[in-house]
């Protein structure tokens, strides 16, 4: 059910065989498939993937029908339900899924390292001998998608070594893109931890080896220049010298550009390398460029008992940056279901059959002591912290160790065996029975706890869990007495360990007891920037102990209290889902909270759209009702400001939330990161190397370099509002788009404007000054300082308080500083001068940031995003934008913001760099009845919906009624689109009705298009008999007026009664 996915790949990331994969595909591709009214698509979410499709397919021979994907689904009505296999064979489902693995592969749009991100990636373990429903091979799959073409495994005899190498069957494989993949391999069940470590240990001195021959070369190459490839070669090499332990893909990739260059050097004759045998010694430990990951897993026997000394030595040295994941299932799986020591205590298994009545071994607490570990305890009802978990594992510089709950067929799961695998997971976590945590021992460092509890509160009795089990249900029947004995054990266990786990995880500061807190912070989080937010502010916050999910707190534990929540928004103005039983219960909540309690909010989100802090709002409404008191008012986080306005949105909250709370504000020094740059020895660039550099630039953030084909005025020229009519021509370009996209322009500074800045600023550097940059904005390479600061900084935007503290740093007099610190000063300067960072530089010369500093110390040039006005099928190689250019007012006059500066000087012929970025929602299909409603360039979306249905139209598609609801101010000056739209309305009046408001026009009386909403009788037969769709367009202010008129048009503007309703 297409209209109830979220896409959020939960249901990709269970199954067990890796049969059921999300394809990102473009609209040509999901037309293009054998059975196309199967292969359902919708428009891809996220800004990654604007223009693409995102589509599930299953390989239906290989599913095993064990439901997992189905559980795991967390909407209602479930997005995904079971077949017969027979019906999905005829309808042709495996044709469509050999079409889509014949598909590109596009896992590199996306960051892999999140939980939807790493779906996307292809499984380089697959399809393997695993039972239906296997609770193991989810979170080997998993570990293959997120670094499978560098690891290596070590595998310990057992069931991951039966589904995982029974030969001639292997689950294993490589990337089709890259030809790479996991290097496995097995010895034996006792010495699993040995054999991955002198893995480890080979691979440590090989790379060794082959730096200092690397070092080598490019020292001898630096006493030569002008040698081709080899020059070119040694440039990588340095550039591979500097970045070989950092632990991602990028040597990886580094390397391809290498590759063909040793070939070349290498069979060349004409080598001029005067140590051809050094290239030669490189090239032979190759297979070293990457910053390999080793991994050693196994089940619990081995880990546990049989291999538990050689685990422990190898995690007892901090040198050892190896990473261990265990799947746990408790028992000795292979051979039978005997004992082990992760058998839990009460459960009747072989060797046990009275019931286990010792205590299972807590490993990861084990090796938590030696606190040098990375360790963490993860489980599939998480995925998002199971994701998190192994990244971390990953990325940490010593020994991980990682235990996972696997569900096994050998635990008697009732009553559907593994087909309730998922829910047994979260059956497991919600009782307590299998804690979820992390112990970052890199916190510490950091002066924080390296302890993180991710499942705080036991949300069921241990014993709902233990009546799932066919292990623990025997026991009952044929002990009963002793059953009640250990199952009583257990459940004080599971309540002790957890107080002990709460009291860990608690950052008590000062205080004696988690109690002496009288502050509770609390976070609803979507992607996890209000949890981060909340847990900065925790630490910074004097009575708080720490940052909870509201998830893991009742609304009763704030009675009382003081609590600062930090709430994003998600969706349509929803709460996130970690907050949202805890709204439901403040709502449902009859009680008033106690005298004393009091609260503040902290919201983020996008301004751009109309339930702007919408979930911050409910809860600031429900506690309000609750008769808590609002000790400052909420803080507005805009993610949509193109002068950071999140971090200037928390600084202004904070100014005030500290007081409120008796507390002085934090201290706050600056923090700079300088760029990593150098100055060049050249006196300047040519054109061509420093367009080099700027493409290396624009292509780390994701755009395209298009030509402009047309300019049109749209609005009666010399008016003082300029609407004009950009045409992009997109043509071969990877820039596919679908109605109710926009495009992104990222705005370049005038190159005369920024010269003229820097050489008044500054007397040591200008323009045309050369530096090489280290990564910094996706370049490594030399690049000028005017091409920096003409396509990376803002110089001439808008600033906020954060620079002008920065660069107080650097000031030496006190009053000055004094004066740049003060927040007055600065609306001062933005209101009357319209100041922009170049301003401020240029005031505040004495306050001189080395080059390093200030070019971290300007934010880059954020992208502006404008409504695509054409429709993909009609014009699928251009794309036109509607653009109203903005003007500044202040005091002193006016000014121009970078992107219109930019925008009013392009002409035909000219470039810009843009992406596109995706629409919130899906056009309407041609068998809808629509009502747009847009104003100014907010016709722009509706333009292109309506040239779609008169580009169908006109090809013999059957559409349905669409009307347009278009206002401006001047109908002479502003009726934008007017020849076009009055053609159409002519043309295609069987479907198509134009609805125009002009407010302006006439003095004294102005009418808006909320004002015809309400008369016409269109919007009742095409929204209310004929189910169609509104689509509004326009400023924050039109859709509250525009409700209330489209409620009188459905009711009638005097009967009360039917308007209620």
């Amino acid at each position: 059910n297409e209209n109830s996915c979220t896409q959020c790949n939960q249901c990709v990331a269970v199954c067990p065989h890796a049969v059921i994969r999300p394809f990102i595909v473009t609209r040509d591709e999901a037309d293009g498939a054998p059975h196309p009214n199967l292969f359902t698509s919708v428009k891809a979410l996220g800004s990654e993937l604007a223009g693409k499709r995102y589509t599930l397919q299953i390989s239906p021979l290989d599913c095993t029908g064990c439901n997992a994907c189905v559980e795991a689904c967390p909407e209602s009505p479930k997005a995904l339900q079971m077949q017969d296999v027979e019906d999905v064979l005829a309808g042709g489902g495996d044709e469509n899924w050999d079409y889509a693995m014949s598909l590109p592969e596009r896992g590199d749009l996306v960051d892999k390292y999140s939980l939807k991100g790493s779906q996307f990636q292809t499984p380089l373990m697959e399809f393997s001998g695993a039972c239906s429903g296997c609770g193991e091979t989810p979170y080997f799959k998993m570990i293959t998608q997120l670094f499978g073409e560098r690891m290596i495994i070590a595998n310990a005899t057992g069931c991951s070594t039966i589904w995982g190498g029974s030969f001639p069957s292997n689950p294993y494989t490589i990337s089709k893109k890259s030809g790479r993949g996991p290097a496995w391999a097995n010895s034996l069940f006792e010495d699993n931890a040995e054999y991955g470590f002198g893995m480890f240990s080979s691979m440590k001195h090989r790379r060794e080896r082959l730096a200092a021959n690397v070092r080598d070369l490019v020292h001898e190459v630096g006493l030569y220049s002008n040698l081709g490839d080899l020059s070119e070669l040694v440039s990588f090499l340095d550039e591979w010298l500097e970045m070989r332990n950092e632990k991602s893909d990028r040597c990886t990739l580094l390397f391809d550009k290498m590759k063909p260059l040793f070939q070349s050097l290498l069979l060349s004759g004409n080598n001029t390398c005067q140590n051809k045998a050094l290239l030669a010694r490189i090239w032979a430990d190759r297979d070293m460029f990457p910053k390999l990951s080793q991994w050693i897993v196994g089940g619990d026997g081995w880990a546990y008992d049989i291999g538990y000394g050689g685990l422990d030595h190898v995690e007892a040295f901090q040198s050892n940056d190896v990473n261990v994941l265990v799947v746990d299932t408790e028992m000795y799986s292979n051979t039978g279901g005997q004992s082990s020591k992760a058998t839990p205590i009460g459960a009747s298994v072989m060797f046990a059959k009275g019931g286990k009545s010792q205590k299972k071994k807590n490993i990861g607490s084990i090796f938590m002591t030696y606190e040098h570990c990375y360790v963490a305890s993860v489980c599939l009802s998480n995925q998002s912290q199971l994701v998190q978990a192994l990244v971390e594992a990953d990325h940490y510089d010593g020994p991980s160790f990682v235990v996972a709950y696997a569900p096994c067929i050998q635990q008697q799961v009732r009553p559907e065996g593994l087909n309730d695998m998922f829910d047994e997971c979260r059956f497991a976590v919600e009782s307590g029975y299998w804690p979820l945590y992390r112990y970052n021992p890199e916190l510490v460092a950091a002066g924080k706890n390296p302890f993180i509890l991710d499942s705080k509160r036991l949300r069921r009795d241990v014993t709902s869990f233990l009546q799932r089990e066919g292990r623990f249900l025997n026991l009952e029947k044929n002990h009963p007495q002793i059953a009640e004995e250990l199952h009583q054990q257990m459940n004080l266990d599971v309540k002790h360990r957890m107080e002990q786990m709460q009291k860990r995880a608690a950052d008590y500061k000062s205080f004696s007891s988690q109690d002496e807190a009288t502050v509770k912070v609390l976070f609803a989080s979507e992607t996890g920037t209000a949890e981060g937010l909340a847990r900065e502010f925790a630490d910074a916050c004097q009575l708080s102990h720490g940052a909870d999910a509201m998830a893991d707190i009742d609304v009763d534990e704030i009675d009382g209290t003081t609590t600062i929540f930090f709430v994003s928004t998600a969706g349509q103005g929803s709460m996130p889902r970690n907050g949202t039983e805890f709204l439901k219960q403040l709502n449902a909540r009859k009680k008033s909270f106690a005298e004393g309690t009091s609260f503040s909010v902290m919201g983020l989100g996008d301004s751009s759209y109309y339930f702007f802090l919408k979930a911050a709002k409910d809860i600031e409404e429900a506690m309000l009702k609750l008769g808590a008191k609002c000790i400052h008012p909420l803080g507005e986080g805009d993610d949509s400001c193109a002068d950071e306005g999140l971090a200037e949105g928390l600084h202004q909250w904070q100014q005030g939330i500290f007081p409120a709370l008796g507390l002085p504000k934090p201290e706050e020094v600056p923090h700079i990161t300088p760029v990593a740059l150098f100055f060049s020895k050249r006196v300047v660039l040519s054109e061509l190397e420093d367009n080099h550099a700027i493409e290396q630039y624009y292509k780390s953030i994701g755009t395209e370099e298009v030509r402009i084909s047309g300019v049109e005025q749209l609005s009666e020229e010399g008016h003082n509002r300029d609407f004009i009519a950009f045409t992009l021509q997109t043509g071969s370009k990877d820039l596919s788009y679908e109605l109710g996209d926009s495009l992104e322009i990222f705005p370049k500074n005038d190159e005369e404007d920024v010269g003229s800045f820097l050489r008044e600023y500054s007397t040591e550097w200008d323009e045309r000054t050369v530096i090489r940059l280290s990564h910094a904005f996706g370049v490594h390479d030399e690049i000028s300082v005017g091409a920096v600061f003409t396509n990376v900084l803002d110089i001439f935007g808008k600033p906020n308080m954060s620079f002008l503290q920065k660069l107080a740093t650097f000031e030496e007099d006190a009053e000055k500083r004094k004066v740049m610190l003060d927040p007055t000063n600065l609306r001062h300067l933005c209101q009357d001068k319209c100041a922009t960072y170049a301003d401020l530089l240029l005031l505040y010369k004495s306050a001189r940031p080395p080059l390093a500093a200030l070019l971290a110390m300007i934010p880059t040039i954020k992208g502006r995003s404008y409504s695509i006005t054409t429709t993909p099928s009609a014009s699928p190689d251009s794309v036109e934008l509607c653009i109203l250019i903005n003007i500044f007012w202040c005091k002193e006059g006016i000014r121009y913001g970078t992107a219109s500066n930019m925008l009013r000087k392009l002409k035909i012929g000219d470039t810009v760099f843009c992406r596109v970025k995706s629409g919130s929602m899906e056009p309407p299909k041609h068998d809808q009845s629509v009502i747009c409603v847009g104003i100014g360039s907010g016709v722009a979306p509706h333009m292109a919906l309506i040239r779609d249905r008169a580009f169908a139209s006109t090809n013999g598609v059957k559409v349905s009624p669409l009307s347009l609801y278009f206002g401006n101010r001047f109908e002479a000056r502003e009726f934008l689109y007017r020849s076009e739209l009055e053609q159409i309305a002519t043309e295609h009046g069987d479907w198509f009705t134009l609805h125009t408001a002009f407010s302006r026009d006439v003095i004294g009386k102005k009418t808006y298009v909320q004002d015809l909403v309400a008369v016409n009788n269109d919007i009742r037969e095409n929204l209310l008999q004929r189910k169609g769709l509104l689509y509004v367009c326009g400023n924050r202010n039109l859709p509250e007026p525009l409700r209330k008129s489209v409620v009188e048009s459905f009711a009638g503007k005097n009967d009360e009664k039917s308007r209620s309703e």
